[in-house]
């Protein structure tokens, strides 16, 4: 059975081995090559998350285990924001020292010498090798262990070692970094920086803060105070430290440690302890497994290191030869290299007003949540191609075949990523209009077609009015239709009356994501929060029953099936003698008047109500497909908008229905009231 310790208390620990960093040039580099490893650890976890199954449906484990591997897939997710954060954190170390923010990093795989600690950075399906690679990124530096824990992970640490490396030692004949036990004497000064003397990311980050104490306050830090990114602007967390001075630098270091490594028992959120348990639970789960003669199969088919083409910085990798594929996974690679150029540009702080700046900011994140995520797990559901590869499927590559530099002039900065946003969401809603691509695919267009409305600029022939009719064009061909993505948002089509609760129109787009987990900062849209906070989008056992009933009065008989009901409460309130609240039976068909019954009926809004008058039905009408959005409520849909892939209550209308927006009701994807439980709120519509 797999061990969970605890971490140590901090304590003093000896860094004599790692030589201070005396000099600006020095450290601005370190801070590069920290940005690298940021960047490329925030890939390699995600592409982790990616390659793990989502559900039973997909096989190889049951339902208990399937919410264990979704937690799974949550954690490593929120790892990589984290270490995007820290990409950030070091960004803005580089400013306030006069560096620049460096998002350029190698293409994967990348070498064991690529970096001193003498790991591999691959794109590979989680396995139990690789998150035992991943403990020993995050593993905290000699002396923070106790004896008893070090017994447990060194072995950990031998035994990944000796498979990248052999013996151990990486060769530096491709011109990578050696790995400790440096054959010359580190404490020389010399013009040139080097960062052999570290074997882990804490030691790295405590040679950095070296610099940050040695070097003069007044002289390192020479960047201006306003260009610091905040986490008011940028919300990776909300922890980012505006680096002005000596103390702030150390403090932004602080939390990248302990985010990271965890030197006390105290950050139980740490990189380290979170992956240890996943670890653990691994292990656990493959015994279990093994006992009851069956398979654990939490991993899709995925292959490693997917490309593609051939870029000059790599040394490995399988080009996806799947022509779909490598369509979609090209249109991955030119989005993550859109998100790369817009958060440089962020950073850069040039000539930009606070709404422009907070523009870009939730552009890089949109581009993170609601593009990269369902492309990357989209990708994951492809195939490779090549019979070598026969029944494997692809995956994100994050490669990129240029440099991502600055764009160093606003107007045409703007006016290129309007460009390339546009080009993008063309190339993605085409796509998606063919049916073997996955549905992740629609989320990723929706979001893209937003964006590019969004920056298209106005003094251009493509601006915002005509990219929407450009989309529509594209769309005329796709069925009007909802479509409830699993575990996902309300993926709509051609929809293009969109209101709020006031009646006022809400700008809608040919293909849109709607939020329906209720976690939405960006209500009604989709941001990607249904993915952080572990939405489910399956019916609960403990529904209400789906039964219609009839309630057969002199003139009228009314049918109701309470199973379908969203307790929006107009029958009770308007028509009391006939919709009676706590009292039995509920429904009193002899109450009012045949017309102010069917007057009634056609108000309810999830057409859990019907009535009928010698067999003929009153209860839809003809009316322009809408979809309200209701005050703290659900999506309201009226004029017959095609639900796909949904069983229907008993008796349900098909011209309109209600459907859930908080996340919490047990008749998913239909509204049960559960948000008034829920004290569901959305002030902004």
């Amino acid at each position: 059975m797999a061990t969970k310790p605890t971490l140590a208390n901090s304590i003093q620990l000896d860094r004599s081995h790692v030589a201070p960093v005396k000099t600006r040039e020095e450290l601005i580099y370190l801070l590069s090559r920290a940005s690298e490893l940021e960047h490329g650890l925030a890939c390699i976890y995600l592409f982790a998350s990616h390659s793990l199954k989502n559900g039973a449906p997909e096989g190889g484990l049951s339902d208990a285990e399937a919410e264990i591997v979704r937690g799974w897939k949550r954690k490593l997710a929120k790892v990589a924001v984290e270490e995007m954060l820290h990409l950030a954190q070091v960004s803005n170390m580089l400013t306030a020292i006069g560096g620049a923010p460096h998002f350029k990093r190698t293409n994967f795989p990348q070498p064991p010498s690529a970096f001193p600690f003498g790991l591999r950075l691959s794109l590979e399906p989680f396995s139990q090798q690789l998150i035992e690679r991943f403990v020993c990124y995050e593993m905290p530096e000699e002396g923070v262990l106790t004896a008893e824990q070090t017994a447990i992970y060194q072995p950990i640490r031998d035994r990944i070692v000796a498979l990248e490396c052999g013996d151990g030692a990486a060769s530096t004949q491709d011109g990578g970094a050696p790995i400790g036990g440096a054959s010359f004497d580190a404490t020389v000064e010399t013009c040139e920086p080097f960062d052999i003397d570290f074997k882990t990311v804490g030691e790295f980050y405590h040679k950095i803060e070296t610099g940050f104490l040695m070097i003069p306050e007044a002289e390192l830090f020479i960047g201006p105070r306003e260009a610091q990114a905040s986490g008011q602007l940028l919300d990776l967390a909300g922890e980012l430290v505006e680096v002005v001075d000596r103390a702030s630098a150390c403090s932004a270091i602080d939390m990248i440690i302990e985010q990271g490594e965890a030197p006390s028992s105290a950050h139980p959120d740490a990189h380290f302890i979170l992956f240890d348990n996943i670890r653990c639970e691994y292990a656990e789960l493959c015994e279990r497994a093994k006992k009851e003669n069956r398979i654990f199969a939490p991993v899709r088919p995925v292959i490693s290191n997917p490309m593609t083409r051939f870029y000059d910085d790599t040394s490995g990798g399988i080009v996806i030869a799947d022509p779909l594929t490598h369509e979609v996974a090209d249109l991955f690679n030119v989005a993550y290299d859109t998100m790369l150029l817009i958060l440089l540009r962020f950073f850069a702080h040039t000539d930009e007003t606070d709404a422009e700046f907070q523009m870009l900011s939730r552009a890089a994140l949109r581009l993170m949540t609601t593009v990269l995520r369902p492309l990357g797990e989209a990708l994951t559901k492809m195939p490779a191609g090549r019979e070598r590869f026969a029944g494997m499927m692809a995956g994100p590559g994050f490669g990129y075949n240029r440099d991502v530099h600055l764009l160093p002039h606003k107007y045409s900065t703007w006016v290129f990523l309007g460009e390339r946003l546009r080009n993008l969401a063309l190339v993605a809603t085409r796509l998606r209009s063919n049916a073997a691509v996955p549905s992740e695919l629609r989320e990723a267009a929706s979001a893209l077609e937003a964006l590019a409305v969004q920056f298209a600029p106005a003094d251009r022939a493509w601006n915002a009015s005509a990219e929407v009719i450009q989309f529509k064009l594209v769309d005329a061909k796709q069925t009007r239709a909802i479509e409830p993505e699993l575990d996902g948002p309300y993926l709509v089509t051609n929809v293009s009356n969109l209101v709020n609760s006031r009646g006022e129109p809400i700008r809608a787009d040919p293909e849109m994501a709607l939020c329906r987990c209720g976690g939405s900062a960006n209500k009604p849209f989709c941001d990607g929060t249904h993915t952080r906070i572990g939405f489910s989008s399956h019916k609960r056992p403990d529904l209400v029953p789906d039964r219609r009933d009839d309630y057969v009065g002199a003139g009228v008989t009314i049918h109701d099936n309470r199973g379908i009901c969203q307790h929006a409460g107009f029958c009770t309130d308007n028509l009391s003698k006939v919709f009676r609240l706590r009292q039995e039976p509920w429904i009193e068909p002899n109450g009012a008047t045949v017309e102010a019954i069917i007057n009634q009926v056609r108000q309810c809004p999830s057409g859990a109500l019907s009535c009928s008058v010698n067999g003929v039905a009153f209860r839809d009408q003809q009316r322009e497909p809408t979809i309200t959005v209701s005050k703290d409520g659900p999506y309201r849909v009226t004029g017959g908008v095609e639900l796909k892939d949904q069983s229907w209550g008993e008796g349900a209308s098909r011209e309109h229905y209600t459907l859930c927006r908080c996340g919490g009701s047990r008749n998913k994807p239909f509204c049960d009231g559960a948000h008034w439980n829920n004290k569901f709120t959305d002030p902004k519509n």
